[in-house]
């Protein structure tokens, strides 16, 4: 997947910091746990993972804590890490920082700025099962990837790459299919219940059955579903350009969180 960067003036400035109040920090961590890899190692205050997906959240590094190490050598070690593994190296930043200068000195050495994503949150309240001709199904880790990356066209190796880290996680997943009534598989969307949070991941449609609601209506099944598990929060993660979801979620009442977005070397900007 390519990175789209940004490279105007006015499309490089990266987002404003928000406060670092402890709901943000707990979706940060609830997101991180539902994106768990075993392809990881803590560095100096950063969660370096390098998983084979075409995801960056999976292989990318995060920003936990203040270092102490200097930056150049965190910078050395971590390319050396990713060449060895045969991926670029990307690092993950967010708005609730913690490390608020750490962009800019990324910026400094050359550093391009790589897509932002937006973290939506809302408070859960009793709601009614989703309405509409829409069965859904809760199925299990290897049946989800696999239909969830027919939806997306992924290659083989990301579908069982996605599959194995759905397995792995400490976290309670609910990964949901739908389907119409002929009995064909419309849309796909996975809950991640944290504590009090729940998280929607994976939400796709195929591509041929797109602009019919789909989306909505297994939106509307997921929320429910996570108030039945006893949750108050739910979060979920879009890009800002991604005007139609960004439409859909905030007639739930979803409200822009925190952001996070993507720095990578000028030589890796296809990474």
């Amino acid at each position: 997947m390519s990175a789209v960067m940004h490279l105007s003036p006015d499309a490089a400035r990266t987002p404003p910091a928000d406060a670092r109040d402890a709901l943000r920090v707990r979706l940060e961590e609830a997101a991180l746990n539902a994106t768990a890899v075993r392809a990881q190692v803590l560095y100096d205050g950063w969660l370096v993972r390098y998983a084979p997906s075409s995801a960056k959240r999976v292989r990318s590094i995060n920003v936990l804590g203040l270092s102490t190490r200097p930056l150049d050598e965190r910078l050395a070690y971590c390319s050396t890490l990713y060449a060895r593994h045969g991926l670029p190296m990307v690092l993950r930043l967010t708005s609730i920082g913690p490390d608020f200068t750490l962009d800019a000195e990324l910026a400094s050495r050359g550093y391009l700025l790589g897509e932002e994503t937006r973290v939506m949150s809302m408070p859960l309240a009793p709601r009614l099962a989703a309405r509409g001709d829409l069965v859904f199904r809760t199925v299990d880790a290897a049946r989800f990837a696999a239909a969830v990356g027919r939806m997306r066209e992924s290659r083989p190796e990301h579908i069982a790459e996605h599959q194995a880290r759905l397995e792995g996680l400490a976290v309670d997943i609910l990964p949901v299919l739908a389907f119409d009534t002929a009995g064909a598989c419309v849309a796909g969307g996975m809950a991640v219940r944290d504590g009090e949070l729940a998280g929607l991941f994976d939400v796709v449609t195929d591509p041929g059955q797109r602009r019919k609601g789909h989306a909505a209506t297994l939106v509307d099944h997921l929320l429910a579903l996570c108030v039945e598990d006893g949750a108050t929060t739910a979060y979920l993660q879009v890009e800002p350009q991604n005007t139609a979801a960004r439409a859909l979620y905030g007639r739930y009442g979803f409200k822009d969180c925190y952001a996070y977005w993507y720095r990578l070397p000028a030589e890796q900007a296809a990474a």
